[in-house]
């Protein structure tokens, strides 16, 4: 028996009714702030990617050279691509452009709980907005994504890259030696790049002190004072001081972040516990171009996982019609009343095994149809249907021209 790759996953019609409900959700709330949605490749020139995050990453992604020779790489995730495609077409468009995407993204690494090696990512980019007014609608659109499914749990930290920066220039530490530093901090070593870099309690007290006191240690500098901006900012899309914290320890993605940065956190999913990241970023010179970006990831298998932990369910609804035909003499007229409410958009199926009228019923109760239709000899002969709610298990003949308003507002409004 051939069985699917290792990291990869099937997904029943139950789990991808939800997954749907999932992300319709995050496209209605994104749209909302007016973002619109585009779709890059599924595979790039391998180049693009290790430009973007150097050789290291090609240990990570599935690359290939093709039939033609070419070295290509399946997508680990989508902002490379979707700068690739901002450079190649959309640069002559008004600013900001505010893009989203949903899709799947590919990573050869050990499978395991909320870790795949085909996983897929929400997200959006805002490009030519260099305002704290657009970083603050950035992480409060992604807050209210998570928030729009129900999500509870969550943690969200934000920061800005430039403060620790500036201080650790100030202080004569090389571009590598800052990066070795954040790597460090971001893995919750403090207390090792402390003593490898022999920092200064200082910056020890620097990184953990409450937002409010950093100007007592380095005064009020450009970056901070942006990101108390952010914060006023964030306020008035209700985004409240209790929402999130300011943790300079938030260093994410060094090796093209730039400024503000944010990361959410489902407290429940133990280890594996990040849902979603972004901030600040530029990648213009990998284009030619120099234009300020910003955005973020929902990583939205973690996120239905995080959903399930906190055991938030999505009911599934009831609609549509099935219609059940008693006899070969009535197929006509069962498939008339088929392709008419078909042809409204109602979405409808008909018996296609020719079951007992019980098995048929039990078979549109299994698959959640609002109602079933009858249709025998009496029916054709009278020009009506017996119309079945299987909610309630009621039923009542109507005559035919009733039929597409007795279920066409009830599926409109279910």
């Amino acid at each position: 028996m051939i069985e699917r790759p290792r990291g990869t996953r099937d997904f029943g019609p139950e789990q991808m009714e939800v997954r749907r409900k999932i992300e319709n959700i995050l496209r209605d709330k994104t749209k909302n702030f007016g973002y619109q949605e585009v779709l890059t490749p599924t595979f790039e020139h391998t180049e693009l990617f290790l430009e973007k995050s150097g050789p290291s990453i090609e240990e990570e992604i599935y690359s290939f050279k093709d039939k033609g020779g070419r070295d290509i790489a399946l997508r680990p995730e989508f902002t490379a691509s979707v700068m690739r495609m901002y450079a190649e077409s959309l640069k002559a468009e008004s600013k900001p452009l505010k893009l989203f995407y949903f899709g799947p993204a590919f990573r050869y690494e050990r499978p395991q709980s909320g870790r795949y090696r085909e996983f897929w990512h929400f997200g959006t980019e805002l490009i030519g907005a260099d305002t704290a007014r657009a970083d603050a609608e950035n992480i409060a659109l992604a807050y209210r994504c998570l928030k729009e499914t129900g999500l509870d749990d969550i943690t969200m930290r934000i920061s800005h890259l430039q403060i620790l920066e500036d201080y650790l220039d100030d202080k004569g530490f090389s571009r590598d030696e800052r990066e070795e530093i954040y790597h460090m901090i971001d893995k919750e070593e403090t207390e090792k790049a402390l003593d490898k870099f022999d920092l200064s309690e200082d910056f020890k007290e620097l990184i953990e002190s409450p937002f409010e006191d950093i100007p007592d240690l380095i005064g009020e500098t450009s970056s901070y004072k942006y990101l108390k901006d952010v914060t006023d900012i964030l306020s008035l899309y209700g985004v409240e001081k209790e929402d999130y914290e300011i943790d300079l320890k938030t260093v994410r993605g060094l090796d093209y972040y730039t400024g503000v940065v944010f990361e959410i956190e489902a407290e429940r999913l133990g280890a594996e516990k990040q849902i979603c990241g972004g901030g600040d970023y530029n990648l213009g010179d990998i284009f030619g171009t120099d234009i300020s970006s910003k955005g973020f990831a929902i990583g939205f298998d973690r996120l239905v996982l995080a959903l399930d932990k906190e055991e938030i369910s999505f009911e599934k609804s009831r609609n549509g019609c099935y219609i059940v035909p008693i006899g070969e003499e009535v197929i006509p007229y069962a498939y008339d009343i088929l392709n008419e409410l078909r042809e409204d958009d109602i979405k409808t199926d008909i018996d296609l095994k020719g079951r007992s009228i019980g098995k048929a019923l039990g078979y549109a109760d299994k698959g959640d149809f609002r109602y079933s239709i009858l249709v025998g000899e009496d029916e054709l002969e009278e020009g009506e249907v017996t119309l079945k709610d299987m909610t309630s298990g009621e039923q009542e003949s109507i005559k035919r021209e009733e039929l597409l308003g007795a279920v066409g507002t009830d599926e409109t409004e279910s």
